[in-house]
C-alpha cells in the first residue's frame, strides 16, 4: 500500500479540490476537506499500481503531490544517538548499542525538528448507594438507597521533542529529547531539555548551513493521521474505557514524506 501525500499548499484551493475530486473519485467537499490539514498532509490511501498513477496526475495538474510507502523508516531503521560530538568538519552521532555514524556538514541532507506525542484518557463508571427517604416511602422501607451513577474522566499526555537528521547517503540519526546525553554540550548546556534541544537545534543549523531545515513537524507531530491504523487503540471493561493515543507512526509517515519531496525537488 501507498500514501499519496501534498507537501506543499495549492496556491488556488478550488481548482485543486475540483482536480482532485476527479482523480480520486472523490465528492468535491471530501476533496476540500483533504486538502485542508497544513502539508505535508496525506490525501488518500491505496495500492501502488493506482497511487502511482494518481500522484502523476496531480503533479501534472501543478500539485506539489508523490506516492509513499505506508511502511516506512523509524527509529528501529535510525541511529538513536545516546551522545554526540561536534566539530568543524562534522557530527558524530554515537548510539547506546552499536556503530555510531560521521556525517560531514557538507553531507548534511536535511534537519527536521519535530514530536510526538503519547496520550492516554480513561473513562471510568462509579456507582454509589446514599440513603433515599423517597425510595423509603415508596417501597414501604423495603428499600431505603438509592444507586448513583457517575462518569469520572482522566488523562496523561507526555511530549518529546525528536530531531532527525539525514545523510545525503541514506543514513539517518534521530536525537530524542529524553536519550540524549547533554553534557557533551558543554558551557551551551542549558537548565532543560527543551532548551538543549532549542539550542542543539540552532548549532545544526548553523554548523549545516546547506541543509534543508524544518521544524513544521513540531505542530504537525502532534496529530493523528487519516489511514494510518496503530495510532490510537482503546480497550473497554463495564467499568472503564481507556484510549492511548500515539503518534510517533505519524511523524514517522510526514518525516518519510519531506524526504523524499526533498530528493523529488518539491521542497523546499
Amino acid at each position: 500500500m501507498k500514501f499519496v501525500a501534498i507537501v506543499r499548499s495549492p496556491a488556488r484551493l478550488d481548482e485543486a479540490a475540483r482536480t482532485l475530486s476527479d482523480a480520486a473519485n472523490l465528492t468535491l467537499a471530501e476533496a476540500r476537506m483533504r486538502l485542508a490539514p497544513e502539508p505535508p498532509a496525506l490525501l488518500v490511501r491505496l495500492e501502488p499500481d493506482k497511487a502511482d498513477p494518481l500522484a502523476a496526475t496531480l503533479r501534472k495538474a501543478g500539485l506539489a503531490v508523490l506516492a509513499v510507502d505506508v511502511r516506512c523508516p523509524t527509529d528501529k531503521e535510525r541511529t538513536v544517538a545516546r551522545s554526540f560530538a561536534l566539530d568543524d568538519i562534522g557530527i558524530t552521532f554515537t548510539p547506546r548499542l552499536g556503530e555510531s555514524m560521521q556525517v560531514g556538514w557538507t553531507d548534511v541532507l536535511a534537519i527536521l525538528r519535530g514530536l510526538r506525542l503519547s496520550r492516554s484518557e480513561v473513562e471510568r463508571t462509579e456507582k454509589s448507594k446514599s440513603f433515599s427517604v423517597g425510595s423509603a416511602v415508596a417501597t414501604g422501607g423495603l428499600r431505603m438507597t438509592r444507586t448513583l451513577t457517575k462518569t469520572v474522566r482522566s488523562s496523561e499526555e507526555a511530549t518529546e521533542q525528536v530531531i532527525l537528521v539525514y545523510a545525503r547517503g541514506g543514513s539517518v540519526a534521530t536525537l530524542a529529547e529524553t536519550q540524549v546525553d547533554y553534557s557533551c554540550m558543554g558551557a551551551l548546556m542549558q537548565p532543560s531539555t527543551t532548551g538543549n534541544m532549542a539550542e542543539l537545534a540552532r548549532l545544526l543549523r548553523e554548523k549545516a548551513r546547506g541543509a534543508f531545515y524544518d521544524e513544521r513537524l513540531l505542530r504537525l507531530g502532534r496529530r493523528t493521521l487519516p489511514f494510518l491504523s496503530g495510532g490510537e487503540a482503546r480497550s473497554q471493561t463495564s467499568a472503564v474505557t481507556k484510549t492511548v493515543t500515539d503518534t510517533s507512526g505519524a511523524l514517522d509517515i510526514l518525516a518519510e514524506v519531506m524526504r523524499q519531496a526533498l530528493l523529488q525537488g518539491l521542497l523546499p
